[in-house]
């Protein structure tokens, strides 16, 4: 397998949104979940495998090198979206001190999005730097967490916010079934909806998925933008379009003008 570069990129993905990844890969996501990473359906290990790259082992990725910095500045301000994300296809916490430093950079172009699941925990120095630049930071959570994995997570969502971050759960939800197992995971989450500002982002898990043919999830084809997909939908009304059409625009539309 190929390892990913240690030199920073900015690229449009199929979505259309501007990435702009500190760290590549998910080496605690992977050390803790191997058979496919969280939930056994990792996209982003899917991907890249599908590429030939470990996702085991995270690269940090720095922009201090081969003169790369002024041509990111370029593509960055050219993106149309009023915001970059981070944490497209590795979680950044594996490099905090390279994320929030690139976030700082940057923020004078776009205002930075920073999707993570918090697998090292930010320092106070850090938290004050993302609020200081206008980061927002999306925290991954879902009901197929496990209990001590929800409550961490909910506490460094609610940390981020009462700290002046402009903090977002970003809900990787499910339609779930009738079984006793599917009705303690939709409790779980009505209870994660109940937190604001949240971002729904649904569940693509294959049919023949062992929770969804025990009847535990369920999950239908459906359009998207590269054909039909399988998706676990709890409501019609959930976004899975292209980027530019998104009301969510990854939290940023929450705290227009920089408020909460």
């Amino acid at each position: 397998m190929k390892a990913y570069k240690p030199i920073l990129t900015a690229t449009v993905n199929r979505k259309g949104v501007l990435d702009v990844d500190t760290v590549k890969g998910c080496q605690y996501g992977m050390a803790k979940y191997p058979k496919g990473g969280c939930y056994g359906l990792c996209y982003a290990n899917k991907t890249a495998t599908r590429y030939g790259y470990d996702f085991t082992k995270s690269v940090s990725r720095s922009p201090w090198v081969d003169g790369i910095s002024k041509s990111i500045e370029k593509i960055v301000a050219q993106h149309h979206a009023a915001w970059f994300r981070i944490g497209t296809m590795g979680d950044p916490s594996f490099d905090w001190d390279l994320t929030v430093s690139v976030c700082a950079w940057l923020a004078k172009l776009k205002t930075p999005v920073v999707i993570t699941k918090h697998w090292k925990k930010l320092s106070n120095a850090q938290i004050s730097m993302l609020r200081e630049c206008g980061a927002v930071v999306n925290t991954s959570i879902s009901p197929l967490d496990t209990p001590s994995e929800i409550e961490y997570r909910l506490n460094q969502f609610h940390s981020l916010f009462d700290s002046g971050v402009m903090s977002v759960l970003r809900i990787v939800s499910c339609d779930f079934g009738h079984t006793e197992i599917a009705k303690r995971l939709d409790g779980i989450q009505s209870g994660l909806f109940l937190e604001s500002p949240v971002i729904d982002n649904p569940l693509r898990i294959p049919l023949n998925d062992e929770r969804v043919i025990a009847g535990h999830i369920n999950a239908r084809r459906v359009r998207d933008m590269s054909g039909m997909a399988s998706v676990s939908l709890h409501s019609d009304d959930v976004y899975i379009g292209v980027c530019h059409n998104c009301p969510d625009q990854c939290g940023t539309e929450f705290f227009k003008g920089g408020s909460k």
